[in-house]
């Protein structure tokens, strides 16, 4: 067959089949997925790394596809960056190289979990009718971390793969009307830790060294 018996327009070449290239939005989507399966039990550490690692290196939206064949679809999730304060938040909260910083004051989401960053909830601001508070939190490389009021009911169970599990509470008697805390939580190269904390104290324990000194340096001395 030649040119010449072609119908008008038409080619003897096959049509490519199309390809789309992967973004980097697109692929740290798919890494936080990942991330959100391994958290939920689907893969293991080792399944995480290799995925992560070809979602990374992948060219085309197909590659990506690959990777998330044999998972579910996630569930609609709040991206968080940086801290969140006083904003009423529910559901899952997930994100990829950095922290999840939040002060609760009326309500705390179910889930939240990153990679490469810590996960920090503030519960001292609380203001709920629940009896009890069920958080699910978890990390990649970094550090769970759950504070409480002095006086709150709270405990926190899970694991970690090369790191500890340290609670901190204080020894006062439990606060009438105060939801009971409960964690479940895992990491990955970090620790789960929970500690209960006076109204006003700073999370930071290098920050409340530094209060404490200043607050020496004001005092009056003795006798005046």
């Amino acid at each position: 067959m030649n040119s010449e018996s072609l119908p008008s327009g038409r080619s003897e070449t096959p049509p490519l089949t199309a390809t789309v290239r992967a973004s980097d939005a697109e692929r740290e989507a798919v890494v936080t997925r990942l991330q959100a399966a391994l958290g939920e039990g689907r893969i293991s550490v080792d399944e995480f790394t290799q995925r992560a690692d070809v979602a990374y290196a992948a060219v085309t939206t197909a590659d990506l596809d690959q990777l998330l064949a044999d998972l579910p679809a996630p569930a609609t999730a709040v991206p968080a960056v940086g801290e969140i304060v006083g904003e009423r938040t529910t559901g899952t909260i997930a994100t990829v190289f950095g922290d999840v910083k939040l002060t609760a004051t009326t309500s705390v989401p179910e889930r939240a979990s990153t990679v490469f960053g810590d996960v920090r909830i503030d519960l001292r601001g609380l203001r709920t009718s629940e009896e009890v508070v069920a958080l699910q939190l978890g990390t990649v490389f970094g550090d769970v971390e759950v504070i409480v009021s002095e006086g709150v009911a709270a405990e926190i169970e899970g694991w970690t793969v090369f790191g500890d599990r340290k609670t901190e509470l204080a020894p006062v008697p439990r606060l009438p009307g105060t939801p009971r805390v409960l964690v479940r939580g895992w990491t990955v190269f970090g620790d789960l830790k929970l500690r209960s904390l006076a109204p006003g104290e700073s999370p930071s324990r290098w920050r409340a060294v530094l209060d404490r000194l200043a607050e020496r340096r004001s005092a009056p001395p003795p006798g005046s």
